[in-house]
């Protein structure tokens, strides 16, 4: 709950510098309601599908590099939510778009 409640006051100072309007509004009544300190929340689920391979920094202890790429095959990157161990108080959207940035940076030195 400190992990949504972060997101939450993140939310408050990102959206005016944007110029977004903040339209999230929870009820008791919504499915999942609960309140932490002193604000409501829907806590759902991620329901956001991750985690099937591990990334670390050796062959001995997963399966990619940080960079996505395979320690296997030199030309293999497994790109995606596979390597997310976990999932935050989010949608994996961003973190997966940074993943992915890093990974095609990391391609396109392999091809120079």
């Amino acid at each position: 709950m400190k992990g949504a409640d972060y997101s939450r006051q993140f939310a408050g100072t990102v959206f005016p510098r944007l110029g977004a309007q903040d339209h999230t509004h929870y009820e008791p009544s919504d499915f999942g309601y609960v309140a932490y300190e002193a604000r409501g929340y829907a806590i759902r689920g991620g329901n956001h599908l991750s985690g099937t391979h591990i990334t670390g920094a050796t062959k001995a202890n997963s399966v990619v590099d940080k960079n996505q790429r395979g320690w296997d095959h030199e030309n293999l990157y497994l790109v995606g939510g596979g390597s997310m161990p976990i999932i935050g108080t989010a949608n994996v959207t961003l973190t997966l778009a940074a993943m992915c940035f890093r990974s095609s940076r990391d391609i396109l030195k392999y091809l120079h």
